[in-house]
């Protein structure tokens, strides 16, 4: 039904560890998985993935393709390609509904002749409350229009973070071929300090991206393009409406009437939006390994009465939180019980716990009680 690409960097364990929670989430999505796994823990992602039941004949694992260059690489694996439409898998997004929910929503893609759709960040670009502006179609799980180049001025204005292609996508191959073809020159990454000053002297999103659209239109004549991002990694794939190509357009585009995946640790400019801050991960409340965790100095000793509940839920207020703020509890009297929606915990005087702070949790007195809490973020 639908081909699954996988080209992935994975060169840290705290990567490693997220794909090995979120790919088995979708691996029966496809039975035509095409991977290519870059960074030093490659081996141990192949073997991981190797350890889930047939491969043989449900991936194909590249090697040697370019490491320096996702679009040329990815242009290679699609040649495997067995369907009509792609999903692009990334190892930081968690499907938040059930397989069988995911496979309803491709399949009414593929039947309604979507062309493009954004699987996560829920919240950026065309928020399905605010579609209906666009006078859509609607379908059991999408909101669908037709997005022409004499739409352009009009999106600019209404929803000006909508990406006519995002990475977390689900596509028709047809379309992401063009978007590939068209990275296919002679190219110069924009320094990073120059992009800083741009940011100073106030050329930030979306003129810093109209400015280098506007620069590549001319050295196009010499097929030379210039980059935001470094050619190993697969963001400048991506289109805003201040740089989509007309010839991409027309396409029908769907919004997700409900959240279907969301980021782990990103919130994408909106607050409240990652997994993290909305206390979805990590998947438990209570943190097993805190050995070599070194807490702030600074704590407080609370009381409280018998009888009495306690509701928290802390993170700190930045755009990506990729630590999990811990939370170090211990029982100086009494008896409590801690808890979240999932589990529970009771304390006697002297036992501690570690839990992950960004998860809603009670502290419940079972007796009048005091205790020590000292953070972590």
């Amino acid at each position: 039904m639908i081909t699954a690409i996988c080209n992935v960097y994975i060169n840290s364990e705290e990567k490693f560890e997220l794909f090995k929670e979120t790919f088995p989430l979708v691996y029966s999505i496809s039975d035509n998985w095409l991977i290519y796994i870059r960074g030093k823990f490659r081996k141990n992602v192949i073997s991981f993935i190797k350890a889930h039941k047939n491969t043989k004949q449900n991936c194909v694992f590249f090697t040697n393709l370019f490491d320096n260059d996702w679009v040329k690489s990815t242009k290679k694996m699609l040649e495997k390609a067995k369907y009509d439409y792609v999903y692009v898998f990334l190892e930081d997004h968690f499907l938040l509904k059930s397989l069988i929910h995911f496979k309803q929503v491709i399949s009414e893609a593929i039947d309604t002749g979507i062309d493009y759709f954004q699987y996560s960040a829920h919240k950026i670009g065309v928020p399905s409350n605010n579609s209906e502006i666009l006078f859509p179609d609607h379908t059991k799980f999408f909101f669908t229009y037709k997005f022409s180049k004499n739409k352009l001025y009009e999106l600019r204005k209404l929803f000006p973070r909508f990406y006519p292609f995002a990475l977390i996508s689900v596509c028709k191959i047809e379309y992401l071929n063009k978007i590939l073809s068209l990275e296919n020159k002679f190219s110069f990454t924009i320094p990073t300090l120059l992009q800083v000053i741009m940011e100073k002297l106030g050329i930030y999103y979306p003129n810093n991206r109209r400015l280098v659209f506007s620069l590549n239109k001319i050295l196009s004549i010499i097929n030379v393009k210039l980059r935001l991002y470094p050619l190993s990694t697969p963001f400048n794939l991506e289109r805003s409406l201040f740089d989509i190509e007309e010839n991409l357009l027309p396409i029908r585009v769907g919004i997700l009437r409900e959240e279907l995946f969301a980021n782990w640790d990103d919130d994408n400019g909106f607050d409240d939006s990652s997994m993290i801050k909305r206390g979805l991960y990590p998947l438990s409340l209570k943190v097993s390994n805190y050995n070599d965790i070194k807490f702030n100095r600074k704590k407080k000793q609370y009381k409280l009465s018998k009888g009495s509940t306690s509701k928290h839920r802390f993170y700190p207020n930045i755009s990506r939180q990729k630590n999990i703020p811990l939370k170090y509890i211990k029982l100086i009297d009494g008896r409590i019980t801690i808890s979240s929606n999932k589990e529970s915990y009771n304390l006697l005087p002297g036992d501690y716990i570690v839990i992950a702070a960004n998860i809603e949790h009670y502290i419940h007195a079972n007796l009048d009680s005091k205790y020590i809490v000292k953070l972590k973020y």
